[in-house]
């Protein structure tokens, strides 16, 4: 398989590097067009640390990028330069051909950035001080001469560039991500012995994803890896090993893609999905909150995420053998969270909670948001009705009968209450809860009631499974987020026209209950085609299938996974 280091970094399972190509003032960064080294930590000012420059008799030469997921080859005409992860803190850089070397111009950045020569008996080490990505970074030469060039000015140098060139047709350098006290492991490396056990390491967990057809192994293999590449080890906030969203811009880990991620990981790595699914609940807060998004440095609390965790466990349950704790603990954390929602967002207090902005929904500029909010939508009660259903057969499960009717009659009590005020002869809407209006819109947001499949009333359900199934939504790739015949329709538009995973998922899902199987299939199969056509994209383009925003992003590659294993098993 080969990496387009354009749209897919560089970078191994619980690595916080990545090498990426950018483009010439890349997001609006001011680059130079080239290979880089970035930092995905949260708290970095900037994510990059160094431009890569491949050299020859130290001058800066034209390559070709071959990468795979164990390598990356930077391929002269006198030569080839290898880029390899010895593991997760550690990046080789190492090259064989006459007068090759390579450079690392650490780029201008904050006040005190510099490199300080280490001395270590004979030897002479170099510690990066990146203060613009709060990281340092030892490098030193296992094969090859160093050549330290830098421009001192009071407490930092204005410029920081640090050249390897061959001694008798090869160099090697060792660079290590340094947190705390740097420690001399005295290892001397092979680059071809840690390709091969970075390479078995993706291959163990490509295998462990669900199984596909054979017309998408590409597109599984690809998920994988943008999977695997996206693990982040634990550190600070992180108390469990995440997997962020993408090592691109999006690197964080927010409270509903997260789900998506467990659950494709629940097949054969039970484990693992336990600790993203819980991931978030680490930083619950005493009201039951749970943040909307967190990395290893920053949490961020200023919105949330629908509370779509109650789904996922149902399913996580049906694939999962869950012992006592894990039945406990997820009673405890959802419970808290389901309750902060009854607590915290009903502010009218007519039984029904409301998003107090289009983010809490997780379809930031959906049009059911094009009136000041907050807005009462049918999705957020719908996602509260299983969430408590489940929380009945939790309480159940854990001896806790009262509990268990209690939370089932809140649930019957809710779905009462979105058919009386959501629903107009089986038509959904969103209402301003201040006003009670209703606020006018095409998006598919109003159709992820769905969920409840058969437990919703047959009008309702006729009405939302009538006009998913016709081209209001429906275009050659799935499910268009708005309708592509509105006056708000955007190609490129967010949540505002993107088919996205999510929502192909939910809707998916239910549908799939409702009985509606062969138009599942048919949906799974074009979303699968979009992602062997275009990638893990964010999110893609209604009409064309390319694919939009951030290229390498995991929620995508794990819908793929969990939806091509589950509805088109047969052609396994």
């Amino acid at each position: 398989m080969n990496l387009d280091l354009k749209e897919v970094p560089f970078s191994m399972r619980g690595s916080y590097m990545a090498v990426s190509y950018c483009g010439k003032n890349f997001r609006g960064s001011g680059l130079e067009e080239g290979l880089y080294l970035r930092t995905v930590h949260g708290n970095a000012k900037t994510p990059y640390v160094a431009r890569i420059v491949p050299l020859h008799k130290g001058k800066i030469c034209t390559y070709r990028i071959e990468a795979q997921p164990e390598k990356v080859e930077l391929l002269l005409e006198d030569g080839t330069i290898t880029l390899a992860f010895a593991d997760s803190d550690t990046l080789l850089l190492g090259g064989k051909g006459e007068g090759l070397g390579i450079g690392l111009d650490f780029l201008p950045g904050d006040a005190f950035d510099f490199i300080q020569p280490v001395l270590s008996g004979e030897d002479t080490w170099y510690m990066a001080d990146c203060f613009k990505n709060y990281m340092r970074y030892m490098l030193f030469n296992q094969a090859g001469s160093i050549t330290l060039q830098q421009e001192w000015n009071v407490s930092n140098s204005e410029y920081c560039r640090l050249d390897i060139c061959e001694q008798r047709g090869e160099f090697l350098l060792v660079l290590e991500e340094v947190r705390d006290s740097w420690i001399n492991r005295r290892r001397s490396y092979d680059m071809d012995e840690i390709g091969n056990h970075t390479r078995d390491d993706f291959r163990r967990f490509y295998h462990s994803m669900p199984t596909v057809p054979a017309a998408y192994e590409d597109a599984r293999e690809k998920a994988a890896y943008v999977n695997w590449s996206s693990i982040v080890k634990k550190c600070g906030f992180l108390k469990r090993d995440a997997m962020f969203m993408s090592k691109n811009w999006m690197c964080n880990v927010w409270s509903w893609d997260h789900c998506f991620n467990a659950l494709a990981l629940a097949y054969d790595n039970p484990l693992d999905a336990w600790d993203q699914f819980m991931i978030l609940f680490d930083q619950q807060s005493p009201t039951g909150r749970i943040p909307d998004s967190i990395n290893d440095s920053i949490i961020i609390d200023n919105y949330c995420k629908p509370p779509i965790h109650g789904w996922t466990f149902r399913r996580l349950r049906k694939i999962m053998n869950l012992d006592m704790e894990q039945l406990e603990e997820a009673y405890e954390k959802i419970g808290k969270w389901t309750q902060w929602w009854l607590n915290y967002r009903d502010q009218d207090g007519d039984g029904l909670c409301e998003y107090t902005h289009g983010n809490d929904s997780g379809w930031d500029n959906s049009t059911a948001f094009r009136m000041l909010p907050p807005v009462t939508l049918p999705d957020l009660a719908a996602f509260l009705i299983i969430q408590m259903e489940e929380l009945g057969y939790l309480a159940e499960q854990t001896g806790r009968n009262a509990d268990s009717m209690m939370w089932r009659k809140r649930a019957g009590d809710m779905r009462v209450r979105m058919l009386d005020k959501l629903f107009i002869n089986g038509r959904p809407r969103a209402v301003r809860t201040v006003t009670g209006e209703e606020v006018e819109n095409c998006s598919l947001i109003l159709y992820l009631p769905i969920v409840l499949g058969e437990a919703l009333p047959a009008d309702c359900k006729e009405y939302l499974i009538k006009q998913l199934k016709s081209d209001t939504f429906v275009t050659g790739y799935g499910l268009a987020t708005e309708s592509p015949s509105s006056d708000l329709y955007e190609a490129d538009g967010y949540w505002r026209g993107p088919i996205w995973a999510p929502s192909t998922m939910l809707l998916a899902d239910g549908l799939w209950e409702c009985g509606e199987k062969e138009f599942v299939r048919d949906i799974t199969r074009r979303f699968c085609k979009m992602v062997q056509q275009s990638g893990c994209a964010e999110n893609f383009d209604a009409q064309t299938g390319d694919g939009l925003r951030d290229r390498a992003y995991t929620w995508t590659a794990s819908v793929m996974l969990v939806m091509a294993h589950e509805y088109l098993g047969e052609e396994c």
